[in-house]
């Protein structure tokens, strides 16, 4: 079972699975007020928002932390294509589940295109949403070899068990990237360690980035119909995500957006602007109660 770091407020033994199409999904929650759910980039897992997890109960809301599917201790329904638009799908089952109402949906990175997708399929079920650093146009997908051979039957999962240790070390790389120009907690690298030599969480990794693009290609002209009430943060130092890109074009596109900048700063707002992301989800709230 997956560890999270001690000093994150969060442990595995407090974490509760949701029964869904294909499979459990795993999740954290806190508090008690104002829905609020948390999606993680790819590659991650509950734990890129522990400190936002201990902060939200107190300021009025309730906190739901989801692994996507396939992603830390969340299982993925074999035999079907894990596109955001199943992911969204998945996601709202789950939510109805819970009995959460309308909350404020957040995305990072990868999960800002999965937030639009659930928004533009589940308009009236979205009190607004909160999109940091998002990843929402279509980028040449990674892991190129693994990505190509993932529908051959029988030969994915055991190039997949071949590849871990060699994707582990890249995905490590990138966490720096990731948080520059900051420095990679240690806490955080070590529950991530962990996380990234399961094969379940690679192939969960592999996949939704082949499916990123194409995915986005579709959505993308559908955003400038979005009636959601939307905020878009973004890092000037983003390594990853090219706000350029990704954040200002998409400011341009949606009806309801504000763009919020933030100077110096990297791509793992949910760890390193834990302040900020605090911030805006009360201000999505604010506008939320406005136009609702």
């Amino acid at each position: 079972m997956l560890k999270l770091a001690n000093d994150s407020g969060l442990d595995a033994g407090a974490g509760k699975f949701v029964t869904v199409a294909g499979g459990r999904l795993h999740y954290v929650e806190a508090g008690a007020g104002r829905p609020v759910v948390l999606l993680h980039g790819n590659a991650g897992f509950v734990q890129d928002y522990a400190a936002v997890m201990q902060a939200l109960p107190a300021r009025g809301f309730h906190a739901i932390a989801f692994d996507r599917p396939g992603h830390g201790l969340s299982e993925r329904p074999s035999g079907a294509s894990m596109t955001m638009v199943a992911q969204a799908s998945l996601l709202h089952d789950a939510l109805d589940a819970l009995g959460i109402v309308r909350p404020v949906i957040v995305g990072h990175s990868w999960s800002g295109a999965l937030v639009l997708a659930y928004a533009l399929e589940y308009q009236r079920a979205v009190a607004a949403l909160v999109l940091l650093a998002p990843a929402v146009y279509p980028e040449p997908p990674a892991y190129g070899a693994e990505s190509a051979l993932l529908g051959v039957p029988m030969l994915s999962d055991l190039l997949i068990k071949l590849s871990v240790a060699r994707i582990s070390r890249e995905i490590e790389r990138s966490l720096v990237r990731a948080f520059a120009p900051d420095p990679v907690p240690v806490a955080y690298l070590q529950a991530a360690q962990a996380t990234w030599q399961q094969a379940t969480q690679v192939k969960a990794t592999v996949e939704d980035e082949l499916n990123f693009s194409p995915t986005t290609q579709a959505l993308s002209p559908r955003y400038s119909t979005m009636r959601v009430p939307t905020l878009v943060v973004t890092g000037d130092a983003d390594q990853l995500v090219n706000p350029v890109r990704h954040a200002y074009p998409l400011h341009r596109v949606l009806p309801q957006a504000e763009l919020i900048v933030l100077p110096a700063t990297g791509h793992m707002l949910p760890q390193t602007r834990m302040q900020a992301v605090l911030a805006t989800i009360a201000q999505a709230h604010a506008q939320a109660a406005r136009v609702s």
